[in-house]
């Protein structure tokens, strides 16, 4: 943004002009203003907060309808609840017909909306589930997901359409069950911005996993379930004390998986190169 400011206000120009006085001033001003403007961002999202955990919480548990999605940034993970609350709209027939309301007369599920990251949460990239956390009261929610599956066949026919849109719908969406457990718990703020979310897996998670090495047993599952709310601005990062392998949700265990990714990657290397090798042989 400062680069192209200033590119802009030097266009019409010379060179010597530009090296003037009153030039720097404005290079200058505009690199201040970028500076604090960024300062700011990070200030808001919890730069300065220290990431605080304590060991009383407890983890709500429920009935999770989630999706799994694999090989993705954790910070995707916003992106990925405004989704979900989507499909979480009621289909009224006026916005049917209007092609959907608007985002501020959308319902918001902001405490029921959680991630689990699993494996190694550290790297702030890999496999986590994300989905919404419900009672036997919210059926009607756990409906509303589950009929979007009937469409993802439609999706992975598309398989060539690479956005990050056609990806998520080609995922059907699960159910599990997360059990009610002890959890030791830090709430961090939350901003609902790319800098939020780098704080989140740079120093949230990384802040856990010490915590996790520090005061777990050696043979604990140690997983991270996430929630936020965008109107207190704030999150809650829970890692249960106890009965971590419920969070894998009959997924493979960290591993396991691990095996079995390595492997696809290896093979898919292969076939890519198969794939060159032929390319070349005919000529295309």
């Amino acid at each position: 943004m400062v680069g192209v400011s200033y590119h802009e206000l030097t266009a019409g120009t010379s060179k010597d002009e530009r090296h003037s006085a009153g030039q720097r001033k404005q290079f200058l001003l505009i690199c201040v203003v970028g500076v604090a403007v960024c300062a700011n961002a990070f200030i808001n999202a919890g730069l300065l907060e220290p990431v605080v955990i304590r060991d009383d919480g407890i983890y709500p548990g429920g009935e999770f309808v989630h999706k799994v999605l694999e090989e993705r940034d954790y910070a995707t993970t916003g992106g990925i609840w405004r989704r979900i609350s989507k499909d979480l709209q009621p289909k009224i027939e006026s916005e049917l017909n209007l092609g959907g309301g608007t985002e501020s007369s959308e319902i918001k599920f902001d405490d029921s909306l959680y991630a689990v990251y699993v494996d190694n949460f550290t790297s702030g990239w890999g496999r986590y589930f994300s989905g919404i956390l419900i009672d036997q009261s919210q059926s009607e929610l756990k409906e509303r997901l589950l009929e979007t599956n009937a469409n993802t066949d439609i999706h992975e026919q598309n398989r060539d359409d690479k956005s990050a849109e056609n990806k998520f719908l080609r995922l059907k969406y699960e159910v599990g069950d997360l059990p009610s457990v002890r959890a030791a718990v830090a709430t961090f703020p939350f901003t609902d911005g790319f800098v939020s979310a780098l704080l989140h897996n740079y120093k949230v998670l990384p802040a856990l996993s010490r915590y996790a090495k520090k005061n777990f047993g050696p043979e604990s599952n140690i997983v991270v379930s996430t929630t936020c709310n965008r109107e207190l601005k704030l999150c809650n990062h829970y890692m249960p004390m106890i009965e971590g392998d419920k969070f894998y949700l009959n997924q493979p265990h960290t591993d396991e998986y691990m095996k079995n990714l390595a492997k696809k990657n290896k093979d898919k290397k292969k076939f890519d190169v198969m794939l060159k090798g032929l390319k070349r042989m005919f000529g295309f």
